[in-house]
């Protein structure tokens, strides 16, 4: 049975998440690097050098101050090095910002980031890039007290600064050309529409033959394989939310069988979606079952303490069954009704210590409803009445 004692935060649960780790190395590149495909984003900062690099069919230059940010559905390679590029790279799973709170946008802007901007800017032109970068190897070198944390703030701030100038220099209706790699990422990003090699053939007014042998020299792969890969690849961002069913998933990914997507998942990373998120995401040593959940509701209580909420409240708001809850909560010896009280209790309580407040007005204020409640849980809890423990803590 599990227990919170004395207080908890945020990280005792979140810190779990593998996906958070942040992996940084200097990257010296003297030899071409054939076609990568990749599940982690990686942002580079191109320090010195002279080489190009190409980001879905489309290629750029790898000189100093460039600023690329390469996600998942980004498949690039490196040549024609002209001088050997010296690049400060960081990795990391884009689950990082799941996370995190997003700054609100119009509809589809967080989308369109993602999707419809160029993968390079020029670093220049912003004077905190470069420094972010350094400061990001500089914790990863010292580990000081907070330097996970620092790290964590640091790369979040160079991944806005990137979409911020990215879509300032990015002309969108250059992205929307419908060649074959606009047909790979559109793979890549919807991969449970039903879509095949002869409907692509047609779009593009290919024979589906030459399609298939074009993407396989683009990618390494063929049209199926791609296809399978976008799925694997999409089935690894679900993977990140623990609360989804399996079968959740397999529907959302348009898998005609389990026995399929478990097939089609080892085959590209070489083990099932649970050895997956348990090896690549959770923290197993240090596993809390439930945990987002456990914080959401505690988050609910605290918003709405004041008002007459119920455990039906609380699962109507999160949209989990109430049974959930409760079984949650039982794992850590308690209950919804008791978390409640005690949460009312410490406010109330807070509210004795600093306030001249009438106890009426403090048990509405906290939502007991009414004078006689309040005063048997205070009994219960400080075995004295509101106004005793107010009028001996005014004496200490």
């Amino acid at each position: 049975m599990k227990e919170q004692k004395d207080w908890f935060t945020g990280i005792d649960y979140y810190h779990n998440y593998k996906e958070k780790d942040i992996y940084i190395n200097c990257l010296e590149i003297h030899q071409p690097i054939e076609l990568q495909a990749h599940i982690q984003v990686e942002l580079w900062y191109v320090l010195d050098g002279n080489a190009k690099i190409e980001i879905n069919g489309k290629e750029y230059l790898l000189k100093k101050d460039a600023f690329l940010c390469i996600y998942a559905h980004h498949l690039y390679r490196v040549y024609d090095i002209q001088k050997p590029v010296n690049a400060i790279v960081i990795k990391f799973f884009i689950g990082l910002f799941m996370n995190m709170m997003w700054e609100k946008h119009e509809a589809g802007k967080n989308a369109e980031l993602v999707y419809n901007t160029y993968p390079i800017i020029d670093g220049s032109c912003d004077r905190r890039i470069q420094e972010l970068f350094k400061c990001v190897c500089k914790e990863k070198e010292n580990q000081e007290f907070g330097s996970h944390n620092m790290m964590i703030y640091e790369v979040l701030e160079l991944h806005t600064l990137f979409c911020r100038y990215a879509l300032k220099n990015t002309d969108m209706n250059s992205m929307t050309n419908k060649d074959i790699w606009y047909m790979i990422q559109r793979i890549i990003l919807s991969p449970s529409s039903v879509y095949s090699v002869e409907d692509a053939a047609k779009e593009l007014g290919y024979h589906p033959n030459y399609l298939n042998q074009r993407v396989k020299q683009l990618t390494g792969m063929t049209f199926l394989e791609l296809r399978q890969f976008a799925k694997v690849l999409n089935a690894c961002a679900l993977l990140h939310f623990e609360e989804l069913d399996i079968s959740y998933i397999i529907e959302q990914l348009g898998y005609s069988s389990t026995a399929t997507f478990y097939r089609i998942f080892d085959k590209y990373t070489g083990m099932s979606p649970m050895e997956y998120q348990q090896t690549k995401i959770l923290d197993t040593k240090n596993y809390y079952h439930g945990k987002d959940m456990y914080l959401q509701i505690i988050q609910y209580i605290f918003i709405n303490f004041t008002s007459p909420i119920t455990i039906k409240d609380c699962a109507q708001s999160l949209n989990i069954k109430e049974y959930a809850i409760r079984q949650l909560l039982k794992g850590y010896s308690s209950s919804f009704s008791k978390l409640l009280e005690n949460i009312r209790f410490l406010y109330a309580k807070t509210l004795l210590e600093a306030t001249d407040k009438p106890v009426t007005t403090i048990a509405m204020d906290c939502g007991f409803g009414s004078t006689s409640t309040f005063q048997r849980v205070f009994l219960k809890k400080k075995n004295c009445t509101p106004s005793a423990y107010r009028k001996k803590f005014k004496n200490l």
